[in-house]
């Protein structure tokens, strides 16, 4: 009888060839993962500062409706206002007028840069100021403390004169804001037409 004896045979190495392979996959999958986390975080602190500079301005918005309501001769700081009186077409103090029938800059028939970039480039001349009282028919508005890390936002008031048919002489106003994220690169512009 004869007996058959095997001798260990060399291993090739294809077990050692299919790890290496899986750790390089899952290396990928690693790097892949930590770039698309960190592109996440940006995106988020981005969207973050734009949302605090959106905060900013609709504030601002407030504050200078304010502005324009305010009816308080104790409490008017910054320039009251009263019809377009104070305003002219250099905006000066940030009070924009062209005139009656005259259309604002940037318009139909009116070459040039609007208002706001003119003057809010890079900063319009009215400030928000945190605790200014404004009231109006005797009740008070404070402004309130911006988000922390946030400059604070300007503004411009243009006047707008209309003069309806029977009704008589009615204002306008064209508020433009500009505030900034806490990052200077972040800025976002609103603006509203507010009759008081």
């Amino acid at each position: 009888m004869m007996s058959h004896i095997t001798l260990p045979q060399h291993q090739v190495g294809a077990t050692f060839a299919t790890g290496l392979i899986f750790l390089v996959v899952l290396t990928l999958f690693g790097t892949a993962a930590m770039k698309t986390a960190g592109m996440e975080e940006r995106m988020s602190g981005n969207l973050r500062d734009r949302n605090l500079a959106h905060q900013a301005a609709e504030m601002a918005l407030r504050y200078a409706e304010q502005h324009v309501r305010d009816n308080d001769p104790i409490t008017n700081a910054p320039n009251p206002i009263d019809g377009v009186v104070g305003f002219d077409q250099a905006c000066t103090n940030g009070l924009c007028y062209y005139g009656a029938g005259m259309p604002a800059p940037g318009e139909p028939g009116n070459p040039g840069d609007p208002a706001w970039i003119t003057y809010c480039t890079p900063d319009c001349p009215i400030n928000y100021l945190v605790g200014t009282v404004f009231s109006v028919d005797g009740v008070n508005y404070t402004a309130p403390a911006l988000p922390a890390g946030v400059p604070a936002p300007t503004y411009i008031i243009e006047g707008i004169r209309k003069t309806p048919p029977g009704n008589g002489v009615r204002y306008y106003y064209r508020i433009t804001v500009r505030a900034q994220g806490a990052k200077p690169g972040t800025v976002v512009q609103l603006q509203e037409i507010f009759r008081p």
